[in-house]
């Protein structure tokens, strides 16, 4: 090859890297990592290593990979500036929030050491408290929601029932702001008291006054025949997601042990938890391709072998959902909908069904879970930061009604019986 054939062989290189770096959004305008110079504080050098490796793994994993332009560059850089010029501990942790804050993603969240586990997280073992999951405080919505109460403890035996809202905990009120730390005001010693005001749907906030215990976790489980009718009702333990396809699966049984049902009702108004097991609830519905699962490496099919278990494969299906419904629950519904195989009712989902990948920031203990893909249905339909839509669209929430006054179960009775 002559000087000048090698000349045109590398310009043509040099220009097909470009034009990959031009194609990739984001990829052309990112810069090295700065070093870390030796000469600072210890501590400042660990907050900076781990600054980089969250930059460094949202960067690369985040599901939307459009979001890192120059304004995210120039976010990088000033906070970056803020840790090198020394932060305490709660200014290097207030620092990263910002730094997420700025893509605008709820679900792009840092979980500080020293954070304890909010009420939604599924628990195992002995905790001191009153006996209640919840639903963390919204923007606008300055409450813990009330999602269920384990029978026997201090909140059950006080008459505290799902769909009730703590307004205010020993006088002091409820707010968004102190979403991360606000369920460490309810547990406490065993022993000790807590006084919660609480409204129920349809009647005045009361004060009740709950005397804190060892709360053991049992299951939160409701599967039962609707009254006068031959329509089974499910709702799974959100608190026990390992075991929810065997306590399924034993549900269909138990309700089909002397008549076979006419239908079910499957209640995802509540289900929260981002490692909620879509493929294995899949399973008892579907046996077939279902749709995909999305990351920023390309597209994986999602091949369902199903199980018939007492009809469930068969029997017409109703999903109850609602604004509260998040993660792969969303996708759950979604894509039985779409497949035709469930009727969809309820309010229109979260839109949050991104699938989360933990990062655990090791020189400080903090973890970040990065949305990094998402399932969509057999049509290529994505609900993320949309939501599922459902067939019959419910002018009530779900906290605005009590389980004996349930507007969405009559409704999905209805559609079954027709």
């Amino acid at each position: 090859m002559d000087r000048r054939s090698t000349k045109l062989a590398m310009l043509m290189v040099v220009c097909a890297v470009l034009a990959v770096a031009c194609s990739v959004p984001g990829l052309a305008r990112q810069q090295p990592t700065p070093a870390i110079p030796i000469d600072l504080p210890l501590q400042t050098q660990e907050q900076l290593r781990d600054y980089d490796l969250a930059v460094k793994t949202v960067r690369e994993g985040y599901i939307d990979n459009q979001a890192f332009g120059t304004n995210w560059q120039a976010a990088v850089s000033t906070y970056r500036d803020r840790v090198r010029n020394g932060v305490d501990a709660t200014a290097f942790y207030d620092t990263l929030d910002e730094l997420l804050a700025t893509l605008n993603d709820e679900d792009l969240t840092l979980t500080r050491p020293q954070q304890q586990p909010t009420a939604t997280t599924s628990v195992s073992g002995t905790f001191s408290g009153i006996g209640v999951m919840v639903s963390l405080p919204e923007r606008d919505k300055d409450r813990l929601l009330v999602l269920a109460v384990y029978p026997g403890s201090p909140a059950g035996q006080a008459g505290l029932q799902a769909h009730d809202a703590i307004v205010q905990i020993d006088g002091h009120p409820v707010t968004y702001d102190e979403r991360a730390t606000v369920t460490s005001r309810i547990r406490g010693q065993d022993g000790t008291e807590v006084t919660l005001t609480v409204r129920t749907p349809g009647q005045p906030e009361r004060e009740v006054t709950l005397t804190r215990r060892p709360i053991t976790p049992s299951s939160l489980m409701i599967a039962r025949r609707v009254p006068n009718t031959n329509i089974g009702y499910i709702l799974p333990d959100y608190t026990d997601m390992d075991g929810m396809r065997i306590a399924m699966a034993r549900a269909f049984r138990d309700l089909s042990s002397h008549q076979t049902l006419d239908g079910v009702i499957l209640d995802l108004r509540t289900a929260q938890s981002p490692i909620f097991p879509i493929e294995d609830m899949l399973g008892l519905f579907a046996n077939a391709q279902v749709g995909n699962q999305y990351t920023r490496a390309g597209k994986t099919k999602v091949e369902i072998t199903g199980k018939n278990i007492a009809g469930s494969q068969e029997l017409p299906l109703v999903i109850l959902v609602s604004d509260l419904t998040r993660g792969s629950a969303e996708s759950l519904a979604g894509m039985l909908q779409e497949l035709g195989r469930a009727r969809v009712i309820g309010t229109r989902t979260a839109g949050r069904v991104a699938l989360q990948t933990p990062v655990v920031l090791p020189n400080t203990g903090a973890q970040l879970l990065i949305p990094a893909g998402e399932y969509r249905g057999v049509k290529d339909q994505s609900w993320y930061r949309k939501g599922v839509t459902p067939d019959i669209t419910s002018d009530q929430s779900w906290e605005a009604f009590t389980d004996e006054d349930d507007p969405q179960v009559k409704q999905a009775v209805q559609i079954l019986t027709q």
